[in-house]
């Protein structure tokens, strides 16, 4: 129920029932209501009288007004019932009149909230809440804690957010506005196609020690046969010479004398 004795604002759901107590004690007062300047009803003697447009079966089945609290109910409520009223009360024995307003706004209640989650190839979850109704308003927590800049970075409506790093848990999306309330939770866990910390660090490590290998294969490779050469070509140079002096003793004594 809005209190509506006073200046107000109040809201209604859509479909629903909506109630305004637009004064506490109606003995010895007559009320009169205008809706954007328009007559609705006047009550006085114990006794309501609706007034044109309002006077219809339409209206009639939905809008009652309930003198032993004050009270004005419409159910169920339209987009149509939205507006301002006037509210007029006048004191029969003195004739003295008092006068508010009371803005009334209906909202379709919120409802199917629902979680859209999408991965990058760097791990980066982005997570989207949606839900239906009128000027829904979002909220988030993780394993029931609000959640905090460290845990992700919030887009300006707070609709959207990106989940930093390693961050998991139970994920929460809360949503409401003026009439309702409902929240949604999903687990969150690593993507599958994100690569994590100690994959790359295993990686590195690997690559590392493969280089340090090859390098030292090679420098060993090379080391070795820097060792080995002069002693090859000693033993060519010793060869070479025994054959040409194997060479030179078995010319003929004919050789030697054409000489």
């Amino acid at each position: 129920m809005c209190n509506a004795t006073q200046n107000a604002a109040c809201y209604g759901a859509l479909r629903g029932p909506v109630s305004l107590q637009l004064m506490r004690n109606t003995t010895g007062h007559q009320l009169s209501l205008r809706y954007n300047d328009i007559a609705v009803f006047k009550f006085r003697n114990s006794k309501s009288v609706f007034y044109e447009e309002f006077n219809t079966p339409s209206v009639l089945q939905r809008w009652q007004f309930v003198p032993d609290n004050g009270t004005m109910i419409i159910n169920p409520a339209e987009r149509r019932d939205a507006g301002t009223y006037r509210v007029l009360i006048t004191e029969e024995a003195t004739g003295r009149e008092v006068e508010h307003t009371v803005q009334l706004t209906i909202e379709a209640p919120v409802s199917s909230v629902d979680l859209s989650i999408s991965s990058s190839a760097n791990g980066e979850r982005s997570v989207m809440c949606s839900s239906n109704g009128d000027s829904p308003q979002y909220s988030w927590s993780l394993d029931g804690r609000p959640l905090g800049e460290t845990d992700a970075d919030l887009s300006s409506d707070n609709q959207t957010l990106l989940l930093r790093g390693d961050v998991t848990g139970q994920l929460t999306c809360s949503v409401r506005n003026h009439v309702s309330s409902t929240h949604t939770t999903r687990l969150m866990e690593l993507c599958s196609g994100g690569i994590s910390p100690v994959f790359i660090s295993v990686w590195l490590a690997e690559i590392i020690i493969l280089t340090s290998l090859l390098v030292g294969g090679y420098y060993l490779y090379i080391r070795n046969r820097t060792s080995h050469t002069p002693d090859e070509r000693k033993d060519q140079d010793v060869e070479l010479t025994l054959t040409s002096t194997s060479r030179r003793r078995r010319r003929t004594p004919e050789e030697v004398q054409m000489q």
